[in-house]
């Protein structure tokens, strides 16, 4: 902890230059000589339910089979490249974008713009590769929904979202089997244009010289037409609802219901109620899931099926507590020390700093927003905690899902609201 306010209290904020190409592209360039690399994300807003309701499972496949191969280069020659280059490149695909991460030495910048810009603009979706993502996703799922844990996560998000894009998190099987190279390359067609797009740069670079480059690299690239955003009206809900999934033969149950003080640390009230004073869980954790046009907070644990009913019990005092009472002062300032620290520490390396400029772009949040952390952090008060609190914590409102042996548990479990049962 030490550590982390040191390095809270030296960082450095390096200057961020935010240029734009005529076909949209925004570029933002930010010179960090700590190493002479560079490290690149490549943003595009088309998330995991970008055209779900049509295609399922499109989105997720076509950034998986991204960077196999170009219209040029096999996915062999794209990997012998970033090598020479002392480079690497991964794709991923989450709830708001689909994001390319390269980096190489900074002599090579050139070279990996021009390959950045290859795997972009011009994916071969080769069927060999294709087939084999197809195969591999599948199997994935399969084994995922085989974890008490992703099944809650899966649950939850529906719950949470319904019909909007933020609902769908995998397709089923059937699903994946339906996708097709051409529907692939559509999709890339249709979503990963410049003007839907925008590219963090961050390493050993002068901003204007690298500008220059990303001009050579990018310039030719055509504006798209990608479809604008589904953002669909989220579920109103007026009581709490149960969700349980039926696990016959389950000895345990894996919670969520819908950060810091509450569940986001080892010695959050959370962990000290139902780990420490009762004993019902080793790790119980709160997350505070932000996204780009609605979020959630949820907490959960994996507890024994004797006690379901008394940690949720629990989970939802500690909620209401949080509404309806100041925090301390010690609690208050740990919270503030461990956010500080934590984003300090992330700011160290490049690929951290690229990460977390590239999410101020894809949220669309203040373009200072990471200068004025430590700031506006500092400034919070016990009684901006509970406002927060009273505004987001709905306890009456909120989403419970269970993952179990339903015989087993319901007794405990029908006092806190309605039950949906969900057999799998």
């Amino acid at each position: 902890m030490l550590i982390a306010i040191l390095l809270a209290a030296a960082i450095h904020w390096p200057t961020i230059t935010e240029k734009k190409l005529d076909n949209g592209l925004t570029v933002v360039l930010v010179p960090l000589p700590n190493v002479p690399k560079v490290t690149a994300e490549l943003t595009f807003l088309a998330g995991r339910g970008t055209g779900y309701r049509e295609h399922p499972g499109m989105a997720q496949l076509a950034g998986r089979v991204l960077n196999e191969g170009t219209t040029t280069r096999t996915s062999k020659q794209l990997k012998e490249e970033l090598r020479s280059i002392g480079g690497s490149m991964n794709v991923t695909v989450d709830d708001d974008g689909t994001t390319i991460a390269a980096n190489a030495l900074s002599e090579f910048s050139p070279k990996l713009l021009e390959l950045l810009d290859d795997v972009a603009q011009h994916p071969a979706y080769p069927k060999s590769e294709v087939d084999l993502a197809k195969t591999n996703f599948a199997q994935e799922i399969e084994e995922q929904r085989s974890q008490p844990d992703f099944v809650a996560n899966e649950q939850f998000e529906k719950a949470m979202f319904g019909k909007h894009p933020y609902g769908f998190v995998v397709p089923e099987p059937a699903a994946i089997a339906k996708i097709t190279r051409e529907g692939l390359k559509q999709f890339a067609a249709s979503h990963y244009a410049p003007n839907n797009a925008h590219l963090i740069l961050v390493g050993d670079l002068e901003p204007n010289a690298m500008f220059s480059e990303v001009q050579k690299a990018f310039g030719a690239w055509k504006r798209g037409t990608a479809p604008p955003l589904e953002s669909p009206p989220l579920p109103k809900r007026e009581k709490r609802q149960i969700y349980f999934v039926d696990r016959p033969g389950s000895v345990q149950s894996t919670m969520r219901t819908a950060n810091m003080i509450f569940g986001g640390s080892f010695y959050s009230r959370i962990t000290r109620n139902i780990r420490e004073d009762k004993g019902y869980t080793y790790s119980p954790f709160s997350v505070a899931d932000l996204r780009r046009r609605a979020g959630a907070f949820y907490t959960g644990a994996s507890v024994r099926n004797e006690v379901t009913g008394p940690a949720i019990l629990e989970m939802l005092y500690e909620l209401d507590r949080m509404r309806v009472l100041p925090v301390t002062k010690e609690e208050l300032d740990s919270a503030k020390t461990y956010s500080i620290g934590t984003l300090a520490l992330e700011m160290e390396s490049q690929a951290g700093l690229a990460h977390r400029i590239n999410t101020i772009y894809t949220y669309e949040l203040p373009r200072n927003f990471l200068v004025t952390f430590d700031e506006k952090v500092n400034a919070l008060e016990p009684n901006d905690i509970q406002s927060a609190s009273a505004r987001y914590f709905d306890t009456y409102r909120g989403a419970i899902v269970i993952v179990g042996d339903y015989a087993k548990v319901k007794g405990q479990v029908a006092p806190f609201g309605d039950v949906t049962l969900i057999k799998r």
